[in-house]
């Protein structure tokens, strides 16, 4: 089960994500956003996050990842396996992304798209000085199979959103 964090609402000042589609307007309540501040210089939180292999060591919500052709950047696909929102649910949900913005210590932007469901997801980073940083993620999803299926999509996001944030705090708090 994941810890409590309460996710601050507090937008990165940059531009919205823009996939290779284009913007995906969100429509309440997307973008399912949220940061955290943490202890660590934003060089090494990028650092770590390069390693996309290594994911699951501090993010709960994936089970596997790589990124192909390595190193992680724009023009790369990524393909990952999402572990389910809730333990004893029987599931892993696969899938397939391309990086469509690649932003060092920004941001890693990916899109994904199937019929009738088009998703862009943004990790964000930025330095906070020397020693701290903040990090965040950004989801929004438009099309008739991410509407017909809205409350398992937003419970999702939610989720990533979460258990991303809660490891990114772990990761700091475990950096040499």
């Amino acid at each position: 089960m994941l810890e409590a964090v309460q996710p601050r609402d507090d937008r990165f000042a940059r531009p919205t994500p823009r996939g290779e589609r284009g913007r995906i307007t969100p429509v309440g309540p997307l973008p399912i956003e949220g940061s955290v501040e943490l202890g660590m210089p934003v060089e090494k939180l990028w650092t770590a996050f390069l390693e996309v292999e290594r994911w699951p060591d501090w993010n709960p919500c994936i089970w596997r990842a790589r990124i192909r052709p390595q190193p992680l950047g724009r023009g790369a696909t990524l393909t990952w396996v999402f572990n389910p929102i809730r333990p004893w649910y029987p599931y892993k949900m696969p899938a397939r992304a391309a990086i469509v913005e690649f932003e060092p210590h920004d941001r890693v932007t990916w899109e994904v798209e199937f019929p009738g469901f088009h998703a862009l997801h943004s990790y964000r980073f930025a330095g906070l000085g020397s020693d701290r940083c903040r990090f965040g993620s950004w989801e929004v999803a438009e099309g008739p199979a991410y509407r017909a299926m809205r409350r398992f999509w937003l419970a999702h996001f939610r989720y990533v959103r979460d258990a991303s944030l809660v490891g990114a705090e772990r990761l700091a708090s475990t950096a040499p």
